[in-house]
């Protein structure tokens, strides 16, 4: 893996950090069940609050940043609040601590989050922007997949459930890794950026477990005065990502319900994160040329029909390791369309925007997205609790579908 100059050395600093977040991710929902003997409502109420936290978060530390002039501090200030979190989540007891650890990890270290792609565009000459923030972003993806891989092979090692804690160990190492590195390689910018003038277009976003972007700019709620189609778009985005939550939220517990164990589960998600990069590299091509909204309409109306089909399979599939196979494929899937959704998406909104509002356009489908998390958190705790697994992943479809219907009613390409 080499970078283009030796300029942009400092993107080195966010490799252990996503390593760290690659292997994390996907232990949350092992540690609720397996070490604090939790459930779907608790891992629902873990996603709710950390979102929370994040959202706001993103507020705080954006302002501080623009407000100061400063941001190397803050990916060092986040960078370090992650690593002091992952070592306290190792200690968890009760589903309230851990809870409340990950309020914290994602009040503080979202501190980093709007930072990265700021660096890179106060650093570079505008032309290379997009080219920077891909690279970037590959990178990224490079070290989500090395953490899960990492994940996978330690816990095969080792059936000992103690595992799991090591786990948010290790990650704190990485994490203090990221934090030196990022003092040393990092260098302040001179010159800053307004971010209302940033195009949506320039980043790509990648779907995490809670479905938070890898670099957030803009978060605001800007709605009133836009174009009806721009509100047909954030209205339907904000339901798909609803009806998404209510799959992606329930899908971990149902893995553990059904017996797969750890090593598995986190090789059901390197696939999902592997599938993820592999499409990001052209899905904007294939947008570009069969159209933004055909293509999100081929991907979503994918997602429609693989939910319930969930529960067709695990009723039908007796054998254990062809039943994990096809889930590990199926994930695998879905990790595949989330790349043609965000660019699609995005896209279309920064093409119906007016230049001089992108920016804040961008800080509203950010925002929608992040509401669509929470909502999606809540609906499926209860649903899951009172109806069960079959009726959520339904309803997970349905709302969706609705979320679908809405967005094709744009008149954009």
């Amino acid at each position: 893996m080499q970078l283009q100059t030796k300029g942009d050395r400092w993107f080195f600093s966010y490799f252990p950090v996503n390593t760290a977040g690659g292997l994390s991710s996907p232990l949350a929902p092992l540690f609720i069940t397996e070490i604090l003997g939790g459930g779907v409502i608790d891992y629902s109420l873990f996603t709710i609050f950390s979102s929370i936290a994040t959202i706001i978060g993103l507020f705080l530390w954006g302002y501080l940043s623009d407000k100061l002039g400063k941001r190397k501090i803050f990916v060092i200030i986040g960078f370090v609040s992650l690593a002091v979190t992952s070592l306290l989540l190792s200690f968890s007891f009760s589903v309230l601590y851990f809870i409340s650890i990950s309020f914290l990890s994602g009040l503080f270290g979202s501190a980093a989050s709007p930072i990265a792609s700021v660096l890179i565009m106060e650093l570079t000459d505008r032309k290379d922007w997009v080219y920077k923030i891909s690279k970037f972003s590959q990178y990224s993806s490079y070290g989500q997949i090395v953490g899960v891989i990492f994940a996978a092979i330690f816990t095969g090692y080792s059936y000992d459930m103690r595992t799991l804690r090591y786990l948010y160990i290790a990650a704190f190492l990485f994490y203090v890794i990221s934090a030196i590195m990022s003092y040393i390689l990092i260098p302040e910018p001179k010159s800053k950026i307004k971010r209302d003038e940033i195009d949506l277009r320039t980043f790509r976003v990648f779907e995490k477990i809670r479905y938070f972007p890898s670099h957030i700019l803009h978060f605001n709620l800007h709605f009133r005065d836009l174009d009806a189609d721009l509100k047909k778009i954030l209205i339907g985005f904000f339901i798909m990502m609803t009806g998404f939550q209510l799959f992606f939220v329930a899908f971990p517990i149902l893995l553990k319900n059904l017996g797969v164990n750890n090593t598995v589960f986190f090789l059901i998600y390197l696939g999902n994160y592997v599938f993820a990069a592999i499409t990001f590299n052209f899905s904007g091509g294939l947008n570009a040329k069969f159209g933004n909204k055909r293509m999100t309409f081929l991907s979503v109306m994918a997602r429609i029909f693989i939910f319930p089909s969930v529960i067709l399979i695990i009723s039908l599939i007796q054998s254990r390791p062809l039943l994990f196979i096809l889930l590990l494929l199926i994930y695998s899937i879905l990790g595949a369309l989330w790349s043609f959704i965000s660019v699609g998406t995005a896209t279309l909104v920064s093409n119906l925007s007016k230049p001089e509002e992108r920016g804040r356009v961008s800080g509203t489908y950010n925002a929608v997205q992040s509401f669509g998390v929470v909502v999606g958190s809540v609906a499926t705790g209860i649903i899951v609790s009172k109806a069960g697994y079959d009726i959520n992943f339904i309803t997970a479809s349905t709302v969706t579908a609705i979320g679908l219907f809405i967005f094709m009613g744009i008149k954009g390409r």
